[in-house]
């Protein structure tokens, strides 16, 4: 029998998992060297993030889109985020958004868990792939870009200026984060309004 091999789109998103580890690595080193880390933990981190906007591209225009690619595609941008989010709440650098990053991370995870049950429920039911919702890519959006915003502010927004002031206060950091939480629980919602059925005891 011939063994299936894997697509393009699906190459890519195993790709995008496979940039996990070195991204960690990147966010928890301490070193004195603290902006190329930061620099190279979101360059990586947003490498990783274009793998998911071209696997869904190619897989859509060359008809690659398949089972696998509908189930993995988000649990490797969930991998992406929350392995991220951790470690930036493990690293010193990070010190003065911990709280806020804990609260969301423990919310992120607690969706991602749901969501995901939801999946694994429709699937063994009645075969269901559930793909990613438009809310819940627009969250994952939202997502690199409050990460890259607490990677990369620190670096940017230097100087005495306004935008100095800005860097010194985190604005950005805080705001994307706060909305990448917001959406979280929106785009939740959304997964368990529309999939209750799979999950409702009555029936």
């Amino acid at each position: 029998m011939e063994k299936k091999k894997l697509n393009l789109p699906n190459t890519l998103t195993l790709i995008r998992i496979c940039f996990i580890p070195f991204i960690m690595v990147f966010v928890l080193i301490q070193s004195e060297n603290r902006v190329w880390l930061d620099v190279l933990a979101a360059v990586l981190f947003l490498l990783a993030a274009l793998t998911d906007l071209f696997d869904g591209m190619i897989a859509r225009r060359n008809s690659m889109v398949t089972d696998l690619g509908k189930f993995l595609d988000p649990i490797a941008d969930k991998l992406l985020v929350s392995a991220t989010l951790v470690a930036l709440i493990g690293s010193d650098r990070f010190a003065y958004i911990r709280l806020l990053l804990v609260i969301c991370t423990a919310i992120i995870l607690l969706r991602e868990f749901s969501v995901t049950s939801i999946r694994l429920i429709a699937a063994k039911h009645d075969g269901t792939v559930i793909a990613a919702s438009k809310l819940g890519k627009l969250k994952t959006v939202v997502s690199v870009v409050a990460i890259m915003s607490v990677l990369l502010e620190p670096v940017i927004f230097t100087g005495e200026n306004v935008l100095g002031k800005i860097g010194k206060l985190h604005i950005v950091s805080i705001v994307t984060v706060i909305l990448m939480t917001l959406l979280t629980i929106l785009s939740g919602f959304h997964y368990l309004k529309k999939y209750y059925s799979y999950i409702d005891p009555t029936k």
